[in-house]
């Protein structure tokens, strides 16, 4: 994923006391004025042509003409730039999106690096209404299906011979160096006790010769099957579930953290009447049930640097919270809603329920009075 700096000089050029923009439009680089919903597939059409390119960034908060710095207004959440990202192109594309502030103006950054998997196709067809002055509104095609974007000077277009050329030639050379890694692989561990694992089946799967599985302890019948849907996985010997390698993820458990909150929302506002649960707090709530990164109910994807909780993991955080409100407001609550919540358990409980122990009961002694004349 990329790394976007700390500083955002680092990313553009400009003269502090005006705000005018000094860097220009390239392969890399890409200014818009603001963040507009409807043209959410523009954006993501220029990060597909950059992650098939040399990768790039785009920055919301830049006139046009003349380039300065003016400030975005507003920018969406991350899951919808994965959910719209996940829906137009393949493979999917890891994204970093920053936010910097420069005097009172606030600006966005969303970039990614080149595409390990080149080439990035778009695999549906989408079109937006515009303005024409001749023609009034109009249908404007935006990205195509089975189309290939790619980042030239300043712009974004649909890539040419030269380049698609030098593309396959690189996967190929990429191939056949991983070809032969693995190769040098089996050599050093020895062919007799070397296997292939396949990742790309439904289940995945280890190929391996009779000689090489005489030498192996396997568990008989050792599966762990979570509900329908989960992933299920075989143990051969010592292996340590953290480190299987497990089937490709269904698009319902890609669920990033800020999806999983939105959808816990729901279960929290039937239970407490709290708004929302926020990413942080689910994360409390995976790390108490021990489901963190479990690869079952919370998956980490290395290669994509995200991470995920499946419908497994989301069904186990709302059991938890329904099953166990109260010791899941301690976990994910803060001080206002765990003290909102004990109230209301007070005053759903008859008076005689209520058990005060003497020792928790606080006596105020009433100052002496002060003596009057005639006591004197």
């Amino acid at each position: 994923m990329l790394a976007l700096p700390a500083d955002f000089t680092e990313l553009v050029q400009f003269d502090a006391d005006t705000g005018a923009v000094t860097s220009r439009e390239g392969k890399r680089l890409e200014f818009k004025e603001g963040f507009i919903s409807a043209d959410l597939s523009d954006y993501t059409k220029v990060l597909a042509s950059f992650a098939n390119a040399l990768g790039g960034v785009i920055i919301f908060g830049v006139s046009n003409k003349p380039r300065n710095i003016i400030g975005a207004q507003d920018m969406t959440d991350e899951a919808n730039w994965a959910n719209r990202l996940r829906d137009d192109f393949d493979p999917e594309l890891p994204f970093t999106i920053r936010e910097y502030t420069v005097g009172k103006a606030t600006l966005y950054a969303v970039g990614v690096n080149p595409c390990l998997h080149k080439p990035v196709i778009c695999k549906r067809t989408r079109s937006k209404v515009a303005e024409d002055k001749k023609a009034g509104k109009k249908d404007v095609g935006v990205i195509q299906e089975g189309a290939i974007y790619y980042r030239y000077a300043g712009q974004t277009r649909t890539i040419g011979f030269a380049e698609l050329h030098n593309m396959l030639v690189e996967r190929e050379t990429q191939y056949l160096r991983k070809m032969m890694e693995t190769l040098q692989v089996i050599q050093k561990v020895g062919l007799e006790n070397a296997g292939i694992v396949d990742m790309s089946a439904p289940h995945s799967r280890i190929f391996m010769s009779k000689e090489t599985a005489k030498g192996l302890a396997f568990i008989d019948k050792g599966q762990i099957v979570q509900e329908a849907g989960a992933p299920a996985y075989v143990v051969m010997g010592n292996v340590d579930l953290q480190q299987v390698v497990h089937a490709p993820l269904e698009d319902e458990d890609k669920n990033i953290p800020t999806e999983a909150a939105r959808m816990l929302s729901a279960v929290v506002r039937d239970v407490y009447g709290i708004p929302r649960i926020h990413p942080p707090q689910v994360t409390l709530l995976l790390r108490h049930l021990k489901i963190d990164g479990d690869n079952v109910h919370c998956v980490v994807e290395k290669k994509m640097g995200r991470k995920y909780i499946t419908r497994a993991g989301l069904k186990a955080v709302e059991d938890f919270i329904r099953k166990n409100p109260g010791e899941a407001i301690q976990v994910f609550g803060s001080r206002a809603s765990k003290n909102a919540y004990l109230l209301g358990k007070l005053k759903s409980m008859p008076a005689q329920d209520i058990y005060i122990p003497d020792e928790a009961v606080v006596l105020v002694t009433e100052p002496a009075a002060e003596p009057t004349e005639a006591s004197k």
